[in-house]
């Protein structure tokens, strides 16, 4: 394919992966990738769901698929930016007459809201469920401490990179009805985990035990 035949499809994918864009919303990201240039691929990008720019390049999952010549479509499967969010990806890619991958198309939603929404949901519907953190049989402290977390990340439903204080109190309150703040090192875990200080961790216990007893002393 010459290069002003390229151009003319690169700029009929930018078209409709902007159609894609405005008719999602902002939780849709549609990049198109030059595969000419493995290194600088990306030649058109909108959405901010990952984060890249024009001049970036493909993710780790569409090198190998380049580079191991296993160029199939790929439809609905499910990747974590650096930040945090989930994100469900497809991943297009467009040959040339000879059958040789020229372009990719990768479009990416974030369903970290709608993931947060479910939880929402079926804290309301389950609230007891919501905090049940006792099906993990793991006998290693640090193992069961980040379950735990992970566990308490994702009952609150949003990213950490995203959270408010009150998210983060809620987290620490979910831990501590838990029982985590029982093991060694759970204040320090806590504070990494979440971006915080110990001192931080520290305050929302003593903010989330006051208010307890305050609703203790008014029932």
């Amino acid at each position: 394919m010459n290069a002003w035949r390229k151009a003319a499809l690169i700029n009929t994918l930018t078209q409709v992966g902007e159609a894609l864009c405005r008719t999602v919303g902002p939780q849709c990201e549609v990049v198109i990738h030059d595969l000419d240039d493995m290194e600088r691929s990306i030649v058109w990008i909108m959405g901010s769901v990952t984060g890249r720019k024009v001049g970036g390049c493909m993710t780790s999952r569409g090198l190998s698929l380049v580079r191991s010549d296993k160029t199939a479509d790929r439809f609905n499967y499910t990747t974590r930016t650096r930040d945090g969010k989930m994100v469900r990806s497809s991943l297009v890619f467009v040959k040339d007459e000879q059958g040789t991958p020229i372009i990719s198309v990768e479009i990416n939603l974030d369903t970290s809201p709608f993931v947060a929404f479910r939880h929402v949901l079926e804290s309301l519907a389950d609230p007891d469920e919501a905090y049940d953190f006792h099906d993990a049989f793991i006998d290693d402290a640090p193992e069961m401490l980040e379950t735990m977390l992970q566990k308490a990340v994702a009952f609150v439903g949003k990213p950490v990179s995203q959270m408010s204080k009150a998210d983060r109190l809620r987290v620490v309150q979910t831990l501590d009805e838990a029982g985590a703040l029982e093991l060694r090192k759970a204040i320090p875990a806590i504070a990494s985990y979440l971006g915080v200080t110990r001192y931080t961790i520290h305050n929302y216990l003593n903010e989330i035990r006051q208010d307890t007893a305050l609703d203790d002393s008014t029932n």
